[in-house]
């Protein structure tokens, strides 16, 4: 029989006890009490209140007194006058009492208990409960990348530190996006942590992907991370990450038309995001040069749209050859009438591959985020292009000499060839004449010869 009022009274002392972290009430001698405590977890290096209601249920009572008696004034420190004197309390009259108190930084996590008097004709003696939370807490301390692109599958890692002086285990981490358009790919959006040790830190690793139905700009994720301390309280961590959404803008750059020097290309933007003061320009290059404006103001270009730039260009790659004169094998100049096509071809080849053949063109523009930028692209022009010639002076000589450049930087004579051609005609002819001329004299010395000869023999 004793057990059993023992464990009933065990019970009924449990019951009371935990009741009142939140808030219980007793009565006594028509004096209602009421305790509750805020905020009902106490985070270490915070304060919190202990508030104590008074009801008089029945008749008045006087000299009502609350006075702390008993506490851990270690963990529990208290905050100004905890012996409270109320006074008398009409019948149904309520009166409130605050009682501050601060927990350190260093607390353990646990429950902790603050024993109040409260006399009023009768004593009543009631204990509040001071819950003190982990001061565990989980920060996200990095994101990288900082930015993804629409429609492309990125993996984030999420950097996840634990400040606290506790491991942690089973860390439920899972993450939302509001408008449902950044979505997990091959996995949900839950991630559980086996363990963080304390003073430590881990990287979650989150392969996502934003819907081409997104525009860029910047979207808030929300990170919610859930776990037990050691008070066996669950606690819940919830952060927002900004996210930078973006699609590349991208261009193609393709030679609409060329003819007698001017030069037109269409500019398209190949990528996601629209384009805005767009500015194509050709810049400074060993190969071409522009004569008038070398730059052309666009507007803005959207998504797919393209639109024309005309230039006045020139090829300028055939003339670094001209500027060179010919060698034989002994390294003396050779006379320009001559053809000396295949060395001259490999000159320009040489010189060709040296500079390029590519146009370099700039684009200027403004992203999404307001922020100017600049691509390069080159562009592969057709040697059936047509482009101003240019004429150049240079020879061993001194003389001057025309020449009639193609694209590919190849040269062909076109004057002095007729001059060329008659001094070879008359140098044949003289050298003919000459020949003839020694072999006539050649037979008038014979014939002199067996003139004599048989002259001698008749005699």
């Amino acid at each position: 029989m004793k057990k059993t009022y023992l464990s009933i009274s065990l019970i009924l002392s449990g019951l009371l006890l935990f009741g009142t972290i939140g808030i219980s009430t007793v009565s006594a001698a028509g004096l209602q009490v009421t305790f509750s405590t805020n905020p009902t977890i106490v985070v270490p290096g915070t304060n919190g209140y202990i508030e104590v209601d008074l009801k008089s249920t029945s008749s008045p009572i006087n000299s009502i007194e609350i006075t702390a008696t008993s506490w851990d004034p270690t963990t529990v420190i208290s905050q100004g006058n905890w012996d409270a004197k109320v006074g008398s309390l009409d019948s149904g009259e309520s009166y409130s009492v605050i009682f501050e108190f601060k927990i350190p930084s260093t607390a353990t996590p646990g429950l902790y208990q603050v024993v109040f008097d409260v006399s009023g004709g009768n004593t009543i003696r009631q204990t509040a409960i001071i819950q003190v939370a982990d001061a565990t807490v989980l920060d996200i301390t990095s994101v990288t990348p900082a930015s993804i692109t629409i429609g492309e599958a990125t993996t984030l890692l999420f950097n996840i530190t634990n400040n606290g002086g506790a491991d942690l285990q089973n860390i439920l981490f899972t993450w939302t996006d509001q408008n449902n358009l950044i979505l997990p790919t091959g996995a949900d959006n839950r991630v559980t942590i086996p363990v963080i040790a304390a003073k430590n830190h881990t990287e979650v690793p989150i392969t996502i992907m934003a819907s081409s139905g997104l525009s860029p700009g910047i979207y808030p994720l929300t990170i919610t991370m859930e776990y037990y301390d050691r008070t066996g309280t669950k606690q819940t961590v919830t952060s927002t990450v900004g996210m930078q959404i973006t699609g590349t803008t991208t261009f193609d750059v393709v030679v609409q038309q060329s003819a007698s020097g001017s030069t037109t290309f269409s500019i398209v933007n190949t990528g996601a995001n629209v384009a805005s003061s767009v500015i194509v320009s050709i810049p400074q290059q060993p190969n071409y040069q522009t004569s008038g404006t070398s730059s052309s103001s666009l507007g803005n270009l959207d998504a797919g749209d393209y639109t024309l730039a005309t230039f006045q260009l020139t090829s300028t790659a055939t003339n670094i050859t001209s500027q060179f004169p010919s060698f034989n094998r002994t390294g003396t100049s050779v006379p320009q009438g001559r053809n000396f096509t295949g060395r001259n071809q490999f000159m320009n080849q040489s010189f060709t591959g040296l500079m390029g053949t590519g146009l370099l063109v700039d684009i200027t523009y403004t992203d999404v985020f307001g922020i100017r930028q600049t691509t390069q692209k080159q562009v592969t022009i057709s040697s059936t292009s047509s482009f101003g010639s240019l004429s150049s002076s240079t020879s061993s000589t001194g003389t001057q000499n025309s020449f009639n450049r193609n694209f590919n930087g190849q040269t062909q004579t076109t004057s002095n060839g007729s001059s060329n051609s008659l001094v070879y005609i008359a140098l044949g002819v003289a050298g003919i004449i000459i020949i003839i001329g020694i072999i006539q004299l050649g037979r008038k010395k014979k014939l002199s010869h067996f003139s004599k000869l048989f002259k001698g023999r008749k005699e």
